[in-house]
């Protein structure tokens, strides 16, 4: 047991057993004072030693009463009803365990029996005066000990800055269904508000005393508490020490959320970073009263831009994805959500030109957004022409119907494996954008934006839903390489990132394509998200759940950049996105001719030509391969 610890349980006990001697010795003294006030008014003598005994033997009884109830563990300015209640349980009992007592001393003395009707009601004046005073001071409101609190609410300490903390108790407060949770405590993070009360709950100090106030309510309650966040966190400094105080405890970790609801701890809260907000009135120009049509809408990232465009008011909005299942839930949850969005719900593959081009004449559409993709990294190893039809031939599609129907913007999202690709999910990304690049000025009609992203945390066939069901199942959690690194960011910074891209393409009368990428800070240590979403369950690395070390997956990389080395890269109006200058790209008729080579091939299951005709697009593409360029004679 650490320092800290013992600090804490000490000084609970001495908490308790200052509350135990108080209600104990306020017993007693009501039980010697009662037989005084019946002496005075019947005109008897002066106390007797019996008057003594029994006061003492009363307090023996009210000892007992108290420690069975529990009454020592209250805190007095957190007294609620239920504690008013085992209060007066603790009373009964008292009284029932003295009649005994009174009665012999009736028999002995003539002692007054009627001294317990005064008894009673001076001891609990005695007991509720300090905490009607203690629980008045603590919120300005000397009744609020009547109130009642929900019976299943658990106590918890609430850890954030004052202004979120207020907001979120205020919220929780007002609550149809009454407060999730009964704060006892406030750690505010600035460090600033020591000893002041927020809400009627008093801050008990700073992230530094998280620890200790932890393992003192702990101890002074004999359950654990909870750990709230006031979303959203002032910095990660608040998230990693309630993560190791809540981890080391196997205590529960929430944030809460908007409207006062209880949320789970997301893998994105983890990261070394804040989530990025990015400022939406750019979007909202372009989206709002627009006609938007989302490939792959039914995906994670597709699915968060259809919520996203549909919260901004867009006059349409259309989903266009090759997954019944997908396209049904986004259909139900965007229903639900914005009923008055006028929604237009397309299945189709992007493979497939004359079902694209229907939906996108029907639609009209002033915004593409292509989502659509097959990304899974060793399954595309397995499966590279599938890769090649649906990544490069499906964007290509997109991107030439959407110029031939005048579409104001399109933007098409890439990736940071697209960026000297060592594998084939990469490879089709990169040849993608290249065709983007050159396609674009023969389309000024249209603006063209891509956006290269990192790992998006929760998608699907992502590390985090990965690492969440192997610590369900008991571990153990698998890594491929312990220095693994990865760019992360959340679903709302990657779907956020893609809007933007798409307002700043249409304000530049260039007729280039504009390349942007999210400032995500440093790359994060894969086995480091591992550790940290062990710790989230409560659970220790290494000891409650193992992390094996499986090796690197084919085509996977140590490490991952966003840009290449002869790109320059220049902030835009918009804090956190960067753009990439456009160092030129090939002719569009070579690269046209190279991506029909590609395909064809592909189309024909012959994947060592379509790969090695990718190759032969540009020389970032597998430069570790050995492929070399099969001759163009492709029909």
């Amino acid at each position: 047991m650490s320092n800290v610890e013992i600090s804490a349980r000490r000084a609970a006990i001495e908490a308790k057993a200052m509350c135990f001697g108080y209600d104990v010795l306020t017993g007693v003294v009501a039980m010697y004072l009662a037989p005084q006030i019946a002496y005075a008014f019947s005109g008897r003598g002066s106390p007797t030693w019996l008057d003594f005994f029994v006061a003492v033997a009363f307090g023996v009884a009210a000892a007992f009463s108290m420690w069975l109830r529990g009454v020592h563990r209250q805190v007095w300015r957190h007294t609620s009803l239920r504690d008013v209640v085992r209060i007066f349980q603790a009373i009964a009992l008292t009284h029932l365990m003295s009649l005994p007592i009174l009665i012999l001393a009736k028999t002995l003395e003539d002692f007054p029996l009627s001294s317990i009707y005064l008894q009673a009601p001076i001891w609990l004046a005695l007991l509720m005066i300090v905490r009607f005073w203690a629980r008045g001071r603590a919120t300005g409101d000397l009744i609020a000990i009547l109130r009642r609190e929900p019976p299943y609410a658990p106590r918890a300490l609430v850890v954030g800055p004052a202004g979120h903390v207020a907001a979120a108790l205020h919220a929780a407060r007002k609550a149809p269904s009454g407060p999730p949770i009964r704060a006892i405590g406030i750690v505010e993070t600035s460090g600033q508000h020591f000893g002041r009360d927020i809400e009627g709950v008093q801050v008990m100090g700073g992230i530094d005393h998280l620890a200790t106030l932890f393992d003192h309510y702990t101890a002074r309650f004999g359950e654990l508490p909870w750990i709230a966040i006031a979303a959203p966190p002032e910095d990660r400094r608040t998230m990693e020490a309630a993560l190791a105080v809540a981890s080391a405890r196997k205590a529960t970790l929430l944030r809460i959320g908007a409207k006062a609801m209880l949320e789970a701890i997301r893998p994105a809260d983890l990261l070394a970073r804040p989530e990025r907000r990015l400022d939406m009135a750019p979007v909202a120009e372009l989206v709002s009263g627009a006609r938007v049509f989302i490939t792959g809408g039914g995906g994670t990232i597709g699915g968060e831009l259809a919520r996203q465009c549909a919260a901004l008011g867009p006059s349409e909005l259309t989903i266009f994805d090759s997954s019944e299942f997908n396209v049904f839930e986004i259909d139900q949850e965007l229903s639900r959500a914005f009923p008055n969005v006028v929604r237009r719900m397309v299945i189709g593959d992007v493979r497939d030109e004359a079902r694209l081009e229907q939906a996108m004449r029907e639609a009209e559409p002033d915004l593409v957004i292509h989502a659509a993709a097959l990304k899974h990294v060793p399954l595309m190893e397995l499966n590279p022409n599938e890769a090649i039809l649906t990544n490069v031939l499906g964007a290509r599609r997109c991107a030439t119907i959407a110029a031939a129907l005048d579409v104001k913007a399109f933007t098409f999202i890439s990736t940071d494996k697209a960026v000297n690709p060592t594998n084939v999910m990469g490879a089709t990304k990169r040849a993608a954008e290249l065709f983007i690049q050159a396609f674009a000025p023969t389309a000024p009609q249209t603006r063209f934006s891509l956006v290269r992203f990192g790992n998006v945390l929760g998608s699907k066939g992502s590390v985090a839903p990965l690492f969440e069901k192997q610590i369900a199942e008991g571990g153990p959690v698998t890594v491929t390489h312990p220095d693994m690194t990865r760019y992360f960011m959340s679903v709302e910074e990657a779907s956020a990132l893609v809007l933007q891209a798409s307002a700043l393409s249409t304000r530049t009368d260039s007729p280039e394509a504009a390349l942007f990428v999210l400032d995500m800070g440093e790359p994060v240590r894969i086995a480091e998200l591992a550790e940290k979403m062990i710790r989230l369950k409560g659970l220790t690395p290494g000891q409650d759940i193992l992390i094996r070390v499986t090796g690197p997956r084919p085509g996977e990389k140590l490490t991952e950049t966003v840009f290449y080395d002869r790109e320059q890269v220049r902030d835009t109006v918009v804090d956190g996105v960067l753009e990439v200058a456009n160092n030129g790209s090939p002719p569009i008729a070579e690269v046209q001719a190279r991506l029909d080579a590609i395909v064809s091939y592909a189309a024909r299951r012959d994947p060592q030509a379509s790969l090695s005709m990718m190759k032969a697009l540009a020389p970032e593409i597998f430069t570790e391969h050995p492929w070399g360029e099969p001759a163009m004679n492709v029909h």
